[in-house]
C-alpha cells in the first residue's frame, strides 16, 4: 500500500486554553453515598471535549448513575489539553477532595502527574479509553470500535481505491482507532491512504479544508474514493466539502454516532457509522467505582467492553426505532 502522511500536531502537549468548569448537583445523599463525615460524595469528571456528542453521552451516563447513588458530579472541560487534564485531576484530588475521578479520552501516559496526585490522595480513577496503569481501577476498550469501523468499511468500500483519513492522535480513543485503521489498511496493497491530523478546536473546519484539498487531486474518474474520520465531527466537515464541490462519488465513514452524523446517514451523505454507546460506558465506569470501593484491596483492575453498532442506510431506521433519543 502506498501511503502519504501529512500528520499535523501529533503530540500530547497542551492544545488550547482550559474551558470553564460546570457543575451538576446530585440528589440528596443516600446510604453509603457520604464521604465518612456525613458529606455527600463527589465524582470529578475530566472531559476531553465536553461538548462533543460522545463525550457528552459518557458524562451523562456517569452523572445519572452517580446521582442515582446519591453522589454529586463536577465536570472540567479541558478542550483536548493533557496539561489541563493533569491540572484538573490534581485539583480534584488535593483541593476539591473528590471521592473518585473519571477521566475521558486521554492516554494514561499523558496524565501521569494527575494520576500520582490521585494515588497520593487515595482517590480511585476510572478512564474512558485509557490504558490500565497504577491508579486506574477500570477503563473501557479504545481499540475495538476502531477495528469494527475499518473492518465494516472495507466490507463496503472494497480493497481498491483512494482513502483520506482524518485522524487525531492526542485523544486516546482516536489514537487507538487510528492504530486499528493503519494496521488494517497496511494489509491492503490496492488502497492508497492520505492521512491528515485535525486539531481541537477546529476539527470540523479542518475536516472541510483537508477534504477540499484532497478532492482537488482526486477527480471523479471512476476510482473508488472514501473519507474515514476517527470520529464524527471531521467526517461532517468532509461532508461539507463534498457538498461545496458538488461531489457525490466519495463515501464517508466515521465513528461515534452523534445526532448530526446519524441524520447524515439517514439523508444519505454519511455512508456508515459505528455507533458507540457512550451513555452505557459512563454508567459502567461509575459502577466500577462503586464496585472497587466495595471490594477494597481485593479489587482487580478491568477493561469494560461495550460493543459498537453498525449504522448505515440499511439499518438506520431500525436503529432509530431501537434508540429513539439518538437524534436528540
Amino acid at each position: 500500500m502506498k501511503k502519504k502522511f501529512a500528520l499535523i500536531a501529533l503530540a500530547t502537549t497542551a492544545v488550547l486554553s482550559l474551558a470553564a468548569c460546570s457543575t451538576s448537583s446530585g440528589t440528596a445523599s443516600t446510604d453509603g453515598a457520604d464521604g465518612g463525615d456525613g458529606a455527600q460524595k463527589t465524582l470529578g469528571i475530566v472531559a476531553l471535549v465536553a461538548t462533543d456528542a460522545l463525550n457528552a453521552a459518557v458524562i451523562e451516563g456517569a452523572t445519572d448513575a452517580a446521582e442515582a447513588a446519591g453522589w454529586k458530579v463536577t465536570v472540567t472541560d479541558t478542550q483536548g489539553s493533557p496539561d489541563k487534564a493533569n491540572a484538573a485531576m490534581t485539583a480534584f484530588s488535593t483541593t476539591q477532595k473528590v471521592d473518585a475521578i473519571l477521566v475521558s479520552a486521554f492516554a494514561s501516559t499523558s496524565i501521569g502527574a494527575g494520576l500520582q496526585s490521585a494515588i497520593a490522595a487515595g482517590v480511585p480513577v476510572v478512564s474512558w479509553g485509557g490504558e490500565l496503569v497504577d491508579g486506574i481501577v477500570a477503563t473501557t476498550s479504545a481499540l475495538k470500535v476502531g477495528e469494527d469501523s475499518v473492518d465494516a468499511m472495507l466490507d463496503d468500500f472494497g480493497t481498491k481505491g483512494d482513502v483520506l483519513a482524518l485522524t487525531y492522535h492526542t485523544g486516546v480513543l482516536c489514537l487507538y482507532r487510528g492504530m486499528a485503521f493503519d494496521e488494517a489498511m497496511g494489509k491492503q496493497s490496492g488502497v492508497t491512504v492520505v492521512s491528515n491530523e485535525v486539531a481541537i478546536p477546529g476539527q470540523v473546519e479542518d475536516g472541510t479544508a483537508f477534504t477540499a484539498a484532497w478532492l482537488a487531486s482526486h477527480p471523479a474518474d471512476g476510482t473508488p474514493l472514501a473519507v474515514w474520520g476517527a470520529w464524527d465531527e471531521p467526517g461532517m466537515g468532509a461532508i461539507a466539502a463534498l457538498k461545496q464541490a458538488g461531489r457525490d462519488d466519495v463515501k464517508v465513514y466515521s465513528i461515534n454516532g452523534s445526532p448530526a452524523a446519524l441524520q447524515a446517514v439517514k439523508d444519505g451523505t454519511m455512508t456508515q457509522i459505528i455507533w458507540q454507546d457512550g451513555y452505557t460506558e459512563g454508567q459502567e465506569l461509575f459502577q466500577a467505582v462503586l464496585d472497587s470501593e466495595a471490594a477494597g484491596d481485593s479489587w482487580e483492575s478491568k477493561t469494560i467492553d461495550v460493543p459498537g453498532v453498525l449504522v448505515d442506510s440499511s439499518t438506520i431506521d431500525q436503529f432509530l426505532t431501537d434508540h429513539p433519543d439518538a437524534l436528540s
